[in-house]
């Protein structure tokens, strides 16, 4: 018995109607899941009717196993088959959790709520591009967990880049998705389409309440002409229209460039693409994308970092022919200067080098400030700064010369000063009334934890924020 499931976000189209799929497997490993829903035990598979829990619960469940699917995959070509969620398994999918326009991973679980649009009511794990998007976050937790509590402004930006990616590779594993996007861009699929425009259904309920937080016709679409600024140099906020240093902003300069990357191998595979290429194509980037960010260096300049990665790692698949629309993506995207990107040396350590699976080493130091510069009082804030080993001395474009490379400690404290600019820092408990500042409807990504008479910022989430003011 099949069940019923979107292809992607129930509002990509007009009149959507859900696809039959195979009943998903949660307790496939290494990714495997548990399903937590108002509705214990949870119904058997079978064909629901939409808008039912039932229908969600096993929507969601297909999405998430869709997802985990491709990437265990691509793990085992990466050489990492044996790695497995970051807390454990199996991991939670908490289907509702209560109301609110968001989602998040929070190294416990995957967390969906549900919200208002109008007169409707919008469950953000319905959408297999939020559910994706999440996983995605769970799976770069896996790889590369010291990500997870790096404190520069790009880390925190590449995870967000990396759900969204995570959203669009787990689409197009589905072959009528893939005929859609080919007939519908003419065989260029970094134009907008309905794989690029994510999660458009939450895109509308935010809309309705901050008109200028999101895109004009879904939450994020990676067919967009970002490219890169120095995070430090840029607004702690701004409309969907600009980019700022607020890592979901941010992040649509690497996912654009990946966009660009995903078509130009498309048309290097086949001039006359079909979904055969386009999914082949796809596995192949993620391949080199994993092998890349395995082997980038946790540095301030991580997005110039992984993209040299990313270029290294390209030169073993395809026999190399990948490699110069990589470059052109990176650079166009001005992730990478013209010169990095053609004469960078591949280094010992760089992803050519290193053993299958292997990860770029890392050390870490503190930075340690006066808690008034955050608000803090009579406190000193400890901040941990990631020193990644630098094997290329490289740094992102700027629209003139090259941007020096970000120094760590700076970098570091620049962001978790964003951070508590945006109220995204749970400090309630270690400030007095007198000082306190408030952010309604923020949701806090990081708390501080005790170090002795110090406080340490940690993070505690991932989170989307859907709906609510930045």
């Amino acid at each position: 018995m099949p069940v019923l499931a979107w292809e992607d976000d129930p509002a990509s189209v007009s009149n959507p109607q859900p696809i039959q799929r195979p009943v998903p497997d949660l307790n496939k490993g290494p990714f495997s899941f548990t399903l937590q829903a108002p509705t214990v035990p949870l119904p058997p598979p079978d064909i629901y009717d939409v808008g039912t829990l039932n229908f969600r619960i096993w929507a969601a469940s297909e999405a998430a196993r869709r997802g985990a699917d491709f990437w265990t995959g691509i793990f085992q070509g990466a050489g990492i088959g044996g790695k497995s969620w970051q807390p454990g398994a199996p991991l939670p999918i908490i289907l509702d959790e209560g109301l609110d326009l968001n989602a998040f991973y929070d190294r416990q679980a995957l967390n969906f709520f549900h919200g208002a649009e109008g007169d409707q009511t919008v469950f953000s794990g319905e959408s297999p591009d939020v559910v994706c998007h999440e996983l995605g976050h769970a799976v770069l937790d896996a790889a590369r967990p010291e990500l997870f509590d790096a404190q520069f402004p790009e880390t925190a930006a590449f995870h967000e880049s990396f759900g969204d990616m995570s959203a669009i590779l787990s689409a197009l594993q589905l072959p009528s998705i893939r005929d859609v996007l080919l007939a519908t861009t003419n065989n260029q699929i970094d134009r907008a389409s309905r794989v690029s425009r994510l999660a458009e259904q939450l895109g509308d309920a935010i809309r309705l309440q901050a008109p200028d937080a999101v895109d004009r016709d879904c939450l994020r679409n990676a067919a967009n002409s970002f490219v890169y600024e120095d995070p430090q140099n840029l607004p702690s906020d701004a409309p969907a229209s600009s980019i700022s240093s607020e890592p979901h902003n941010f992040s649509r300069i690497f996912t654009g460039a990946f966009l660009n990357a995903l078509a130009g191998m498309l048309l290097v595979r086949n001039t006359t693409p079909t979904a055969d290429d386009l999914v082949r194509v796809s596995d192949d980037f993620a391949t080199i994308l994993i092998r890349g960010v395995l082997a980038a260096p946790v540095l301030p300049d991580y997005y110039s970092q992984v993209a040299l990665q990313i270029l290294n790692a390209s030169q073993a698949v395809n026999n190399g022919a990948y490699t110069p629309i990589l470059r052109g993506a990176f650079v166009k995207r001005e992730i990478l200067t013209v010169d990095a990107a053609v004469t960078t040396i591949p280094h010992q350590h760089s992803a050519m080098g290193m053993a299958a699976g292997a990860t770029a080493a890392s050390s870490v130091t503190v930075a340690a400030h006066a808690g008034e510069r955050f608000g803090l009082r009579g406190k000193r804030v400890i901040i941990d700064v990631q020193h990644g080993y630098r094997p290329f001395a490289a740094a992102p474009a700027v629209r003139v010369g090259t941007a020096t490379p970000p120094v760590h400690a700076e970098a570091a404290t620049a962001f978790v000063e964003d951070l508590f600019r945006r109220g995204r820092v749970d400090a309630e408990a270690h400030q007095s009334p007198a000082d306190r500042i408030v952010h309604p409807h923020v949701k806090t990504t990081h708390y501080l934890e005790a170090d002795g008479n110090d406080l340490r910022v940690l993070r505690r989430r991932f989170d989307c924020n859907f709906g609510r003011p930045r």
